[in-house]
């Protein structure tokens, strides 16, 4: 395991898009609770199993995983009430436990204020606005591009997709501007060495 990546690498903090908060809802009882999953696509199932083991060695591990607002607000806007409801649900509950957890964890908070308040743009916020509206997409896609800047507000470590064909398409630029945009399959690609640790 000489190419293996170091132990540093892992993302501690990661922000959640949300494509994957819907496969975690759609696809709980498999990555949860070991059950049969529901979409057996192939392109998707390496996403759904890596998903499934992240969050098994997160039982210990205790990494950070945050859901941004906006991504509730486009799940509070989805047309089917059946749909939305138990969605919403769910996620708002992720949301509260996740919220005590980052609230009782140390520096990376208090260093800028906590996560609930941190929403004013900095000089730094504005510089990396700029920098996103002159990429087309993100010029045209407000939600993305506050997505990004909530990343930096969070003080994330990786933005966690199973979506080609938006934020991912745009990573290596997103990389020059400390934004690491990460699929599940190469979160556990780099956590699968280190997981006995917590196993």
């Amino acid at each position: 395991m000489d190419d293996q990546e170091p132990l540093s690498s892992i993302p501690e903090r990661t922000l959640l898009d949300t494509c994957v908060l819907n496969r975690l809802y759609d696809e709980g009882g498999y990555i949860f609770d070991d059950e049969e999953p529901c979409d057996n696509n192939p392109n998707s199932l390496a996403d759904l199993e890596a998903l499934r083991a992240i969050f098994l060695v997160n039982e210990r591990a205790h990494f950070q995983f945050l859901i941004s607002p906006l991504s509730i607000a486009e799940i509070a806007n989805i047309q089917d009430f059946r749909a939305r409801g138990g969605l919403l649900s769910w996620v708002l509950d992720v949301l509260d436990r996740w919220l005590i957890m980052l609230d009782e964890t140390g520096d990376r908070i208090s260093a800028g204020g906590s996560v609930r308040t941190r929403f004013k743009l900095t000089i730094e916020l504005q510089k990396l606005e700029t920098a996103l509206l002159e990429i087309p997409d993100f010029a045209r896609d407000p939600f993305d591009r506050l997505l990004l800047i909530q990343y930096k507000m969070g003080d994330c470590d990786a933005f966690l997709t199973s979506d080609l064909n938006t934020i991912w398409k745009h990573r290596e630029r997103l990389r020059d501007l400390g934004i690491n945009v990460i699929r599940p399959a190469e979160f556990w690609q780099t956590l699968k060495p280190w997981a006995a640790l917590w196993l």
